[in-house]
């Protein structure tokens, strides 16, 4: 097992070698393209990153605190850090950032059943209220015809969130929804009409114990809100530090284009397609392309290789010996580290 940890360190390492080599030419760019910035938005920059990165922190102990898995701010929030360390920087990073978050949460004592819930439910809340920055960005930046979007996006978020509510506070709604779609998958396979509902009766059993409660719901919405309106703002202290001063309806929408394309892992943390998307779009809200570059340069900077090497950072010194492969059976947790 030691000699498996060792190569695969090296594998890693080799991994990021790499990537830094590659990258090199691009962020050396991106440098002397800043010219003159302030340095004091810059820093406000980091700042606001680093608030958006807590934010998330927040909301994943938030809804662990709910299932009634005790974990500290701190090391939710540094769990934030590696696991966005591992998405952005790996081949796959998407899947092995999951596998690390689903694993650590294990460590604190969540039930597989939990853990899964947790991801989910996280997900589910950082899309609905994305949806809610978009649309706001568009009924900011002047088209009235999104008030109806705007509202048809709260509506379709409450309705969305309150449902995943609705079913682990009713729990037993599973079995009246599973049950016929077991029934008819069984009769095609010529098996029990039951068969499997026994498994469905053991998630029940660990869904029943996540209480979550309106005021909690409402917490842990307002952090995965809190979580981009914190990036919005390291985008918008960027465009300052450039000598920018854009819309707050542009600054939204170019901030929701740039996490949409982000969302395709084609290249490490997108580099190059979302720059050019954020770029773009700045420039057609209405910034003059000799600022919005120099913007998105000091952003790019800060929420991708600065905040990737926070992660790394932060993986080395807590969590440099966990397992990352996704096929291995899962432990059963033993703690926290």
């Amino acid at each position: 097992m030691r000699v498996l940890r060792w190569v695969a360190g090296t594998a890693l390492v080799v991994v990021l070698a790499v990537e830094v080599v590659l990258l090199a030419p691009s962020l050396r760019d991106a440098w002397q393209r800043l010219g003159d910035v302030s340095w004091w938005w810059v820093a406000a920059s980091i700042t606001a990153q680093a608030l958006s990165m807590s934010a998330f922190g927040r909301l994943q102990r938030t809804l662990l605190t709910a299932a009634k898995v005790p974990v500290r701010q701190r090391d939710s929030t540094a769990v934030v850090y590696a696991a966005n360390a591992l998405s952005v920087s790996l081949p796959g990073g998407p899947l092995f950032s999951t596998t690390f978050t689903f694993r650590q949460t294990r460590k604190w004592g969540a039930s597989r059943v939990v853990a899964s819930w947790q991801l989910a439910m996280s997900g589910v809340l950082a899309t609905g209220t994305l949806a809610l920055v978009a649309v706001t960005g568009g009924l900011l930046a002047g088209s009235a015809s999104n008030i109806a979007g705007l509202v048809t996006a709260i509506v379709l978020a409450l309705v969305l969130i309150l449902g995943v509510r609705l079913l682990v506070t009713r729990p037993s709604l599973l079995v009246t929804m599973a049950r016929p779609l077991f029934h008819g998958w069984n009769a095609v396979r010529g098996q029990p009409a039951d068969k499997g509902m026994e498994r469905v009766g053991e998630i029940l059993s660990q869904l029943e114990a996540v209480q979550l409660r309106v005021p909690d719901l409402l917490r842990a919405s307002w952090w995965a809100l809190a979580n981009w309106i914190a990036d919005v703002a390291c985008l918008w202290a960027a465009c300052l530090a450039a000598g920018a001063n854009p819309s707050v309806g542009g600054v939204l929408i170019a901030f929701t284009a740039g996490k949409i394309v982000s969302s395709v892992p084609l290249l490490p943390g997108g580099l190059g397609i979302v720059d050019g998307t954020l770029t773009a779009t700045l420039v057609a809200a209405g910034l003059p392309a000799v600022t919005a570059l120099p913007a998105v340069v000091v952003y790019r900077l800060i929420s991708f290789p600065l905040v990737a090497a926070a992660g790394w950072l932060v993986f080395a010194v807590l969590f440099r010996s966990t397992n990352l492969d996704p096929d291995d059976e899962d432990p059963e947790g033993d703690g926290p580290h």
